[in-house]
């Protein structure tokens, strides 16, 4: 028993030892523990990042990329708004959702949903109804009478207990700015009243004068003007993700990755912007990611959050898809059709 312990100690200390050359002495080495630190630097533990034994300057200027990172805006008049996108509005609604899996290697993988939806003109902003808490997507999802959801706005969180109840950045819901400053420029994505998706960095008072009837911030941008903006990984390392697209036809795309879990490691920022690109994005935006990211559909959650036991964070707002009494909808899973929906039309 003695040789055989010593045999298993040695193991380790072997093992230990070849681990070490590789993360601190290899290119590979430090690309995972630059994805790391990026990945703790990007979430509300950033003191973690210091564990990962990078020079501070690197730490630095990872943070400094997290926190400005390049930004074009996509429309700077109203003039530039008819020849963003091409909005086609009919009865017709029609609403695809796909299940996303990607292995890069068998140690780097994500889980996901997408889901397209044919109308911009559809989707909204909607709120929590409490005045200092947020609320579950699932909760403002089903009181909007939506067919699907997905988190929108950061938001505060002082104590760590992730209570969504004060959204950050610019905040618009049926034309009505709800940002505590109306005037300081955020990083946003917003939806005219014509269905068309600006990204940039505006204030809430710039976004309603370009007819802007729904808004929430976050950032980064991924796609303006049919242009990739994401440069290297990104800089955000891996983790949960949640984005909003649109395509040339005035198509809105929603997206979510899990992550943080066996099941799905997470997608980097530049994943992520592949992802909405393939599917003919011209703009995009990452809406608040970690364990807020989250999809609502049909009635119920179809993402896995990272919260604690899984369980939907509670959040400030959501962009929600809400049909009309008067649509013809088209809905399919995957390729399969479907023909009942919980709850939803006005």
């Amino acid at each position: 028993m003695k040789k055989f312990l010593g045999f298993v100690g040695l193991f380790i200390i072997f093992w230990a030892i070849i681990s070490g050359i590789f993360v601190f002495f290899t290119e590979s080495g430090h690309q995972l523990r630059a994805m790391a630190a990026e990945s703790m630097l990007s979430s509300q533990h950033r003191q973690w990042a210091k564990y990962t034994l990078l020079p501070q300057s690197e730490l630095d200027a990872m943070l400094e990329n997290i926190n400005n990172p390049n930004y074009v805006n996509s429309a700077s008049g109203k003039d530039d708004l008819d020849d963003l996108v091409n909005v086609k509005s009919d009865k017709d609604l029609y609403v695809h959702v796909e299940s996303i899996e990607s292995y890069t290697n068998p140690t780097r993988y994500f889980k996901g949903k997408i889901i397209t939806i044919s109308n911009p003109n559809r989707v909204k902003l909607v709120s929590s109804q409490l005045s200092d808490h947020g609320e579950q997507i699932f909760v403002i999802a089903k009181r909007a009478k939506a067919l699907a959801a997905i988190n929108a706005s950061g938001f505060v969180d002082l104590d760590g207990h992730g209570n969504g109840g004060a959204s950050t950045g610019v905040v618009i819901e049926d034309g009505i700015i709800k940002s505590q400053n109306k005037n300081t420029k955020e990083f946003v994505a917003g939806i005219t009243k014509d269905g068309v998706m600006i990204t940039g960095k505006y204030s809430a008072n710039e976004l309603v004068n370009l007819g802007v009837q729904y808004a929430a911030g976050f950032k980064p941008q991924l796609i303006v003007n049919g242009q990739k903006m994401v440069e290297g990984d990104g800089g955000w390392g891996w983790g949960p993700r949640t984005a909003i697209g649109q395509k040339a036809d005035g198509s809105i795309i929603f997206d979510v990755i899990d992550g943080r879990q066996t099941r799905s490691v997470g997608a980097s920022i530049k994943e992520v912007q592949d992802l909405l690109y393939e599917r003919g994005a011209v703009n995009a935006m990452c809406m608040d990611g970690g364990s807020s990211s989250s999809m609502y559909f049909n009635g119920e959650n179809i993402t896995t959050p990272s919260s604690r036991n899984n369980i939907p964070r509670y959040l400030p707002n959501v962009w929600a898809l809400i049909p009309q009494d008067s649509d013809v909808l088209h809905v399919d899973v995957d390729g399969k059709t479907v023909t009942s929906f919980d709850g939803i039309g006005q």
